[in-house]
């Protein structure tokens, strides 16, 4: 661990630690859809090559029975596994966290390195509070501790304060996808089979046909509904938050939010120009969504701070410019090379342009491109930091782009679009 006070380290113990592995989950059904869209190809063929069903070689049969076994096994496996995510863990152990990451010991021993960490929450828990980080590859991590102090002291010494990383965070969870799959099921399987029927009886395809037709039919309604219907993700990051919702997805920045409610089923977004958006936190626990609501009531106070940012930060800006005058002003930027003289600003006020959300979304691109020119290395390791608190996906990649030297007219319009929205 590290001695530097900036990153303290802290050992605590927890009374459910383990990670919960969407991953796998999501792995093993992708493992079953395929299988079994194998067995029922390689049956169509065969039932074509092969009228009769005992001609077929047995090197082309068993092949395919081994892959229907095989998806019977890959189905039960995600099933079983998805069971344990929705249980949770239940070993005890103990937390070692400091600037490397989070070590666990317990039943199971775990590293995760701060790298590694997308996203980062605390819950309250009937036990006392747990912490949730959210890891790349999808799965959970998490920790019952016995007061909310030690959870968030957790995430102050690995340095992953959820207010400098965006929040992202899946409502509804499994289980309602689960349900949403299994009521549309029964409509899916009447209108698959009844298309299937149609076929059958106006053409006379082969059985296996229509019942590879039936399973794919049924598989795409089921699929479909429930990309329509799942419950909502929701990012929060120092800009505003980005809410998906099915097919589509929405934007709003602090700035546009009036007032916050939290309620039973949803919560609703008040904002200034006096639309009403909403949320819908059904099938969320009571703790997710008190965590989301206070995350966002937080941005939106932080939002109406007074702010005093000093004019000579207006050189990032576009103002207007076309897209070369601007790119080319601030190269003119950047070429002092110790500290902006031409214009009296800094290498610290750049930064500080950049990493403020409270600054528009065109002159954080402007603070990016510069300090990229200045130093390339240390400008692609700063912006990715802050890009990570960014909700709008579109300032987000833009960005990540002027951080790497590229500043066109698909940037521009993102940071056009981000200022619109502010």
């Amino acid at each position: 661990m590290s001695a530097d006070p900036a990153w303290p380290s802290l050992e605590i113990a927890a009374r459910r630690v383990g990670t919960r592995y969407h991953a796998l989950v999501r792995h093993l059904t992708r493992a079953t859809v395929g299988l079994v869209t194998f067995s029922m190809s390689a049956l169509l063929v065969l039932t074509l090559i092969y009228p009769r069903q005992s001609a077929a070689p047995p090197w082309a049969v068993i092949p395919v029975g081994l892959a229907l076994m095989a998806s019977v096994a890959t189905a039960a496996a995600a099933l079983l596994a998805q069971i344990a995510c929705w249980i949770g863990p239940l070993a005890r152990g103990r937390l070692s966290v400091g600037e490397a990451g989070v070590q666990a010991t317990g039943l199971r021993s775990r590293f995760i390195p701060r790298d590694d960490i997308a996203a980062a929450w605390v819950l309250r828990d009937p036990s006392g509070a747990r912490v949730e980080l959210g890891l790349r590859n999808g799965d959970v991590f998490s920790a019952t501790t016995a007061t909310m102090e030690e959870a968030t002291a957790v995430l102050d010494a690995a340095g992953v304060d959820p207010a400098r990383r965006a929040l992202r965070m899946p409502l509804g969870g499994a289980a309602a996808n689960l349900g949403v799959g299994l009521a549309a099921s029964l409509p899916a399987s009447c209108v698959s089979a009844m298309i299937g029927g149609g076929l059958a009886m106006a053409f006379n395809p082969p059985s296996a046909a229509v019942a590879f037709l039936v399973i794919v039919l049924f598989t795409a309604f089921v699929v479909g509904a429930v990309g329509l219907l799942a419950p909502p993700v929701v990012a929060v990051g120092s800009d505003g938050l980005s809410v998906g919702e099915g097919r589509r997805a929405w934007f709003v920045t602090f700035d546009e939010i009036a007032t916050v409610e939290s309620r039973r089923g949803d919560l609703a977004l008040r904002l200034r120009d006096g639309r009403l958006r909403r949320i819908s936190t059904l099938g969320t626990g009571e703790a997710r969504r008190e965590a989301l609501h206070a995350r966002i009531t937080a941005g939106v106070e932080a939002a109406r701070a007074p702010i005093d940012l000093s004019a000579r930060l207006g050189a990032l800006d576009r103002n207007g410019r076309s897209v070369e005058e601007w790119r080319e002003a601030l190269r003119r930027l950047s070429a002092a090379r110790d500290g902006y003289r031409q214009t009296g600003l800094t290498r610290d006020e750049v930064e500080a342009a950049l990493e403020d959300p409270r600054s528009s979304p065109d002159r954080r691109i402007g603070a990016a491109y510069a300090l990229a020119a200045m130093d390339p290395g240390a400008a692609s390791t700063r912006v990715r930091v802050v890009a990570e608190t960014v909700a709008h996906e579109p300032v987000r990649v833009a960005l990540e782009r002027a951080a790497a030297g590229e500043l066109d007219e698909e940037v521009a319009d993102a940071a056009e679009e981000g200022r619109g929205r502010g």
